[in-house]
């Protein structure tokens, strides 16, 4: 077999002989994108032996010859020294033939934070800082290795960061030459960030840098840009805030040194994940810069709900770019710090609700129930007696004389997740709940109301299975009580009759009734709003251990007496209202102290006949 070999046009035409007379091009500009990409190999360039630079030419030499240059093999760009462009594709192209995902580079916008392992053979009689200080000198862009490494077979190693550095040392390979009269080979390999060792020397050094950046007076620390800080990058070490070992010795310190922060400045560190600072005890951390790094959704800032900041700053954050309406960005970021009042150096509306302080609010004492007359005690009583023993009877027809003609019921249900008791499924409310946080089709709001009390009464049969209620776990508040409205909730729990589980299930609910007296003066249903929830712990576990009613605690007021022109208008309207003269309707009045309210209760509980307002005409 014959082998020919051409050089010509920076290509390696090989022409074999044989039966067959095959040819084959091998190398042929694989992985070239244009001119620029490589440095064009021209055989004019050697003269003699010799390179251009009156080197001995070894491009044949054999890899065991310790200043041969590397063969060529296929695939390698044909032995062409390398250019580390912007424009560089072709270490993608076989991944994209692959459909392997894509690797981030220069290419892609990411020139200055890609890393590269540099690799010089026959260093170990050089030593580390002839290598930095002859590259240094050659170079003529700033040079900053990280994690010097000298390996046992003499290699030295270390990283790079940035497209730029890694073009120059590649151009400077064979162009340094040693005390020997050798030239220092350099091997230029894209790569992933160095190893990271967290011995008590890094530790000492980080623990100095943020000891540097912290501002003792205006209580702040500055830890932005982290990675590059200049005694650790002099030092070659590249703590950078997203290696999660780095972020979480730093927190430490934070935590045992400088507990009084207030400021913290954490921008331009390429953070995506906020766990190990939601993780953190920082109860004086008012104002954060999360500005310039990879937070891609709102998401994220919920690990950090738990601080009370009052300023954020999150500019330059893919997040940003998901909300089109202003409005909305300040409400997500709200939804996580109630007590924002500055996003992004801008000023924020205040927030609506109560001026109280919660740390100055003080809770108050719970009651088992309230209401704000105990006239009405016994009839609120009664009713609940009434009506839930009807509704946990077989025959549920027996409520439609509570609802009025007009009434309107609504049933919506939620899973509370702090309780860590078993969720029962609520599968079979899922049709006729009402929760606007779940239902977003506004065609199912309006059909799942309940308008008339026929209906009403129908779908208790319909969407409610069998049931029985815990008297015993009743709580009552009357928020409203007058001779004309009642408007009272009730909270407990009830046991499912029929259910799939092997148990019955427990649930949890509120209801609130509104109450108005028709033309005979007996009380109707007129709104009736159901919630239901699956039982907390202590409350499945106490359910049905005193199936009593109990009885309602009173909220008592103080009676002050009215003017005599607010008595007046008093006596006019309960005249209207009650159908009264007025001279009875003072007399009722000023038998109860002019409380309207009793008045009214004692005007309905004795049945006033008609025949009062002809005698007294």
């Amino acid at each position: 077999m014959n082998i020919n070999i051409d050089n010509n046009n920076g290509g390696r035409r090989v022409t074999t002989g044989g039966r067959m007379g095959y040819n084959r091009r091998r190398g042929r500009n694989r992985g070239r994108s244009g001119p620029d990409r490589f440095h064009q190999y021209n055989s004019n360039n050697r003269q003699g032996g010799f390179d251009r630079d009156g080197d001995a030419d070894m491009a044949g030499a054999s890899r065991d010859n310790p200043h041969g240059v590397r063969p060529t093999y296929r695939g390698r760009g044909g032995g062409h020294q390398r250019s580390w462009s912007a424009g560089d594709r072709s270490q993608n192209s076989a991944a994209r033939r692959l459909g392997l995902p894509i690797r981030q580079d220069a290419s892609s916008g990411s020139n200055s934070s890609t890393w590269f392992k540099v690799t010089i053979p026959f260093a170990r009689e050089l030593g580390k800082d002839y290598i930095f200080q002859s590259i240094n000198n050659a170079v003529e862009i700033p040079f900053s290795p990280y994690c010097f490494l000298m390996g046992n077979d003499g290699k030295a190693m270390f990283y790079i960061q940035g497209a730029d550095q890694a073009s120059a040392l590649q151009t400077m390979n064979k162009r340094i030459t040693l005390p020997n009269g050798y030239k220092m080979i350099i091997t230029v390999r894209q790569s992933e960030a160095p190893p990271f060792k967290m011995d008590q020397g890094v530790v000492a050094l980080i623990e100095a840098a943020v000891q540097r950046r912290w501002n003792p007076v205006a209580l702040m620390l500055n830890l932005s840009n982290f990675a590059n800080d200049d005694v650790l990058k002099a030092e070659g070490i590249f703590a950078s805030l997203t290696r999660p070992n780095v972020f979480h010795r730093i927190v430490e310190i934070i935590e045992e040194k400088i507990p009084q922060m207030e400021i913290l400045d954490l921008s331009e560190n390429k953070l995506m994940k906020l766990d190990v600072l939601g993780s953190a005890r920082l109860s004086s951390l008012k104002r954060l810069n999360l500005g310039k790094n990879q937070i891609r959704h709102d998401s994220e800032l919920e690990t950090l709900k738990n601080l009370k900041l009052v300023e954020v700053n999150l500019e330059n954050n893919p997040l940003c770019n998901q909300f089109k309406d202003p409005e909305k960005y300040i409400s997500a970021i709200r939804k996580r710090f109630p007590k924002l009042k500055v996003l992004d150096g801008n000023d924020l509306p205040a927030p609506i609700g109560t001026a109280i302080d919660e740390e100055e609010a003080v809770v108050p004492h719970r009651l088992p129930g309230s209401v704000q007359d105990h006239s009405v005690n016994g009839v609120l009583t009664s009713f609940n007696a009434e009506f839930f023993r009807i509704f946990d009877s077989s025959n549920r027809q027996g409520l439609l004389d509570a609802y009025h003609d007009q009434a309107i019921f609504t049933m919506s249900y939620f899973i509370n997740f702090e309780h860590q008791s078993k969720q029962w499924k609520f599968d079979k409310y899922f049709a006729d709940s009402r929760n606007f946080m779940k239902v977003n089709d506004e065609g199912k709001k309006l059909r799942v109301v309940k308008l008339g009390r026929l209906p009403i009464v129908s779908s208790f049969t319909s969407a409610f299975p069998p049931t029985t209620h815990d008297f015993g776990s009743f709580t009552v508040d009357s928020h409203i009580a007058t001779a004309a409205l009642i408007v009272f909730t009730v909270y407990g729990v009830f046991k499912e009759l029929e259910s799939e589980e092997k148990s019955a299930p427990i649930r949890a609910f509120y209801r609130t009734f509104v109450l108005i007296p028709d033309g005979a003066g007996v009380f109707k249903i007129v709104n009736d709003q159901l919630t239901l929830t699956n039982a907390s712990g202590p409350q499945a576990s106490n359910a049905f251990t005193n199936n009593a009613l109990p009885s309602m605690s009173v909220a008592q007021a103080v009676p002050t007496m009215p003017s005599e022109d607010i008595k007046n208008q008093m006596i006019v309207q309960f005249s209207q209202q009650s159908g009264m003269n007025e001279g009875f309707s003072r007399q009722c009045l000023e038998v109860h102290e002019w409380n309207y309210d009793k008045a009214g209760q004692a005007f309905l509980e004795l049945n006033v006949r008609p025949i009062w307002k002809k005698e007294c005409a």
